[in-house]
């Protein structure tokens, strides 16, 4: 592999952690780490810590490869080929990608001073449309203020400073958009701070940020389809759906007449208004307690899984008893 020589805490332009790689493209960690060994199928470089350091070129070739291997031809068979050559044998061409190109990505900013370099730097853009600029999350206390008009694909988040209570805020903003891409663009921040970012599947970039790279990577993030996860790691680095159903809507629920012969339908909408008050009482953990913070970070995505998981049975439960959900 090649090297490069920075700092333990000089910012890296335009290279990325392995971790923010496998979120970007779906890939393992592990199995971009077989790829490499096995394969060569790309080179990275080394920081002077010996961390992977992935280009953006890197990035799509990973893409490439994967959407060969998704298509069922062996790994083996294609690691060799060109990007060129991998693009006109399987016609590389996501549906997902297309559509997003087509009505651009809808991007919301945290953060009034990146929000106009944006606006002004995406004028003329059309894959990519600034949705909304809210207040930065540290100035709004950790939360989100304004109207976002419409649905959401990516979120920007400006910090100047990466505080602890951060990841909690940002996953809480990406559970009220529902965007699949989190970008935090931050001044000042320490290994720890970012690594609480990585296991929280949100992008972090030293500023000052490029408005050309952001764009590429929202529209990269969107391109590519989430794989299904194989063990319960790689479940844990998935984002956490939204919550589909609100607690009055679950209390109703559970008060609804089953028309099966038991009465599994209020049990489950039981289940999950505990599960939702754990995934709750998880995330003000992690956020109080850095001691065990990784860990609270692990219930806090457990708990979320489960709850989708029930989410969907309870949906496919009303729908084969014929009952609509009630509204909130």
């Amino acid at each position: 592999m090649k090297d490069i020589s920075t700092s333990a805490n000089a910012p890296l332009d335009g290279v990325y952690r392995i971790a923010t790689v496998s979120n970007l493209t779906g890939i393992p960690v592990q199995t971009i780490r077989v790829w490499e060994s096995r394969h060569a199928v790309v080179q990275p470089t080394r920081s002077a810590t010996n961390v992977r350091l992935y280009r953006r070129a890197d990035i799509e070739r990973l893409s490439l490869i994967k959407a060969a291997v998704d298509a069922g031809h062996a790994i083996g068979t294609v690691a060799s080929l060109t990007d060129r050559q991998i693009k006109a044998r399987f016609k590389f061409n996501p549906v997902r990608a297309a559509q997003t190109t087509q009505r651009g990505c809808r991007v919301v900013v945290c953060g009034t001073t990146l929000g106009a370099r944006l606006a002004t730097a995406w004028g003329d853009r059309t894959d990519v449309r600034l949705r909304g600029v809210l207040p930065s999350l540290t100035d709004a206390g950790g939360t989100s203020t304004g109207v976002i008009d419409g649905p959401v694909d990516a979120v920007i988040i400006e910090a100047s400073v990466l505080a602890p209570s951060l990841p909690a805020a940002v996953r809480r903003l990406q559970e009220t958009t529902r965007a699949r891409v989190v970008i935090v663009v931050y001044g000042f921040g320490n290994r720890r701070s970012l690594a609480r970012l990585d296991d929280a599947n949100v992008i972090a970039l030293a500023a000052p940020a490029d408005p050309a790279q952001l764009a590429r990577i929202c529209l990269l993030g969107l391109s590519i389809a989430p794989s299904a996860p194989d063990t319960f790691s790689e479940l844990l680095v998935h984002p956490v759906a939204p919550r589909r159903y609100d607690d009055a809507v679950l209390d109703q629920l559970a008060q609804v007449p089953s028309r099966v012969q038991c009465e599994c339908p209020n049990h489950v909408a039981d289940l999950l208004v505990r599960l939702n008050a754990f995934e709750r009482y998880s995330l003000e953990c992690e956020s109080s307690n850095g001691a065990d913070e990784s860990a609270h970070a692990m219930l806090y995505r457990a708990s979320g899984h489960c709850r989708a998981i029930l989410e969907e049975a309870l949906t496919r439960l009303m729908a084969h008893e014929g009952t609509p959900a009630p509204e909130a």
